[in-house]
């Protein structure tokens, strides 16, 4: 089930609603977790058993941290924790013979049997998650939940479930075992789903029109500016539809009394590549900060450590998206910029005019997604080749091949133009947020509810589109 559905907006979330708003707070992380199931099950119910094995582990494993203290228990969390999700991305996505280019033989048996698995809603999320908790837990800083439900509840939220973020239990720790709802907090989720529910289909689901019909054509077979147009488009499909997928995420935690942690803050408008990790992705960025580069650096090696932790935290970053080396190519690029930073950029950078740091950090970042979304890194050559008119002419396609390019439709051109505008409101001196007047506030909810109404009549007339970072 996804949020951008029918059935979730019309069916699943108005009747979970009301039965959680009307149920003794005790009651209601049942009701979440009965909720969650269903959710889970609608688009995965063959990894329902391996997700209650996962829950039960880690609960057991907590608690052992504390009640039964050994050298082996956070070991064995992690090594069950990490090897399940590397199992999964490894093997069962198919993507080990694209690693580095490498062909491994497996028997025919071993492939059938692996063949039987999918991929697990959310494993990449859940996961670290868990991991999080019980490194948490060995560290002093939570006490492990005793509360099977509450410990449940944390893991299955649907809301997460998708495209996070990564929330931390000791964030919710006080309120799972009896969520608290509150007026003021219930408006400001609907307010966030809304407003993420129109970047989603009448931004990032508009611009993957054209940016997918241009990456799915040979390089080449349209004029450069139409590519650079797919490229940028990406940028901004990409940060919309997964920011758009957060903010819903926010609002319905929001909805059920939590808060989650903020996952974006305008990484366009970033003045560096560091600068970005700081905007972009917040709860996955910080979570390789604190459990892994921190670890690192207070064993860093004499000559290069900081360097090396930072490269080793970036193609850890790669890998999380996927096994192929196009992802691992992405985080090493990320980190790469990160050393050169870190070893001298830094210095002179802040005496930059402003829009010259800007220009520096977009034009990294357009490079580094260029290298993101190709399929492969010949395309990506090539692609960057054909985009300054490098790239050696190739005999143009009937209409029927390209369509609907080479034109570009006027939605498309909307979008392009809201998705900038939005992005890099910060860059042109967007004013901090004040308390809105109750006129003001009445407007801008009116202007959210038509939003709402204008993306449901898009979805209704579109193909749907999952999140980008759904597969991940």
């Amino acid at each position: 089930m996804n949020f951008n559905t029918a059935l979730f907006l019309f069916l699943f979330l108005p009747l979970f609603l009301i039965a959680y708003f009307f149920s003794q707070r005790r009651w209601r992380p049942v009701l979440g977790i009965l909720a969650s199931l269903l959710f889970y099950a609608w688009g995965d119910s063959r990894n329902l058993l391996l997700l209650f094995i996962l829950i039960l582990v880690n609960y057991v494993l907590g608690r052992s941290l504390i009640d039964r203290p050994g050298r082996w228990v956070l070991p064995l969390g992690l090594l069950v924790n990490l090897g399940v999700l590397v199992f999964f991305k490894l093997f069962i996505a198919y993507q080990f013979d694209l690693f580095l280019g490498l062909d491994v033989y497996l028997p025919e048996r071993a492939k059938e049997w692996m063949g039987s698995f999918t991929f697990p809603l959310g494993l990449s999320y859940i996961s670290f998650q868990l991991i999080s908790y019980l490194v948490d837990v060995h560290g002093g800083s939570v006490k492990p939940e005793r509360n099977l439900v509450a410990f449940t509840f944390y893991v299955l939220m649907f809301p997460k479930l998708l495209v996070g973020p990564i929330v931390r239990y000791r964030t919710l720790a006080e309120q799972l075992p009896a969520p608290q709802l509150n007026p003021v907090l219930l408006a400001e989720g609907i307010r966030r789903f809304l407003s993420g529910f129109a970047k989603k289909i009448l931004i990032a689901d508009v611009l993957a029109g054209t940016v997918n019909a241009v990456f799915d054509l040979p390089v080449g077979v349209h004029p450069p500016f139409v590519g650079w147009l797919a490229l940028i488009g990406f940028a901004l499909q990409i940060y919309f539809d997964f920011s758009g997928l957060t903010d819903m995420a926010i609002g319905l935690a929001a909805m059920m009394g939590f808060r989650f942690i903020e996952n974006f803050n305008h990484p366009y408008s970033a003045q560096s590549i560091g600068d970005f990790w700081r905007r972009w992705h917040i709860s996955l960025s910080t979570w390789f900060r604190d459990y892994v580069f921190y670890p690192l650096e207070r064993r860093r090696l004499p000559v290069l450590g900081q360097s090396l932790n930072i490269l080793v935290v970036f193609l850890l970053t790669g890998l999380w998206h996927g096994v192929t080396i196009s992802f691992v190519v992405w985080g090493l690029m990320h980190g790469f910029f990160l050393v050169l930073e870190n070893a001298f950029l830094n210095r002179w950078l802040p005496r930059l005019w402003r829009p010259m740091r800007h220009l520096y950090a977009l034009a990294a970042i357009l490079l580094t997604w260029l290298v993101f979304r190709s399929p492969d890194l010949t395309y990506a050559s090539d692609f960057l080749k054909y985009l300054f008119g490098r790239f050696p002419a190739q005999v143009t396609l009937p209409f029927l091949d390209t369509m609907p390019l080479p034109f570009i439709e006027p939605s498309f051109v909307l979008a392009f133009v809201a998705g900038i505008l939005l992005s890099l409101l910060p860059v042109f001196g967007m004013p901090k947020p004040v308390e809105k007047s109750f006129p003001l506030r009445l407007a801008t909810d009116l202007v959210l509810l038509a939003l709402f109404v204008l993306s449901l009549g898009m979805m209704a007339s579109s193909t749907f589109l999952p999140g980008i970072y759904e597969s991940f």
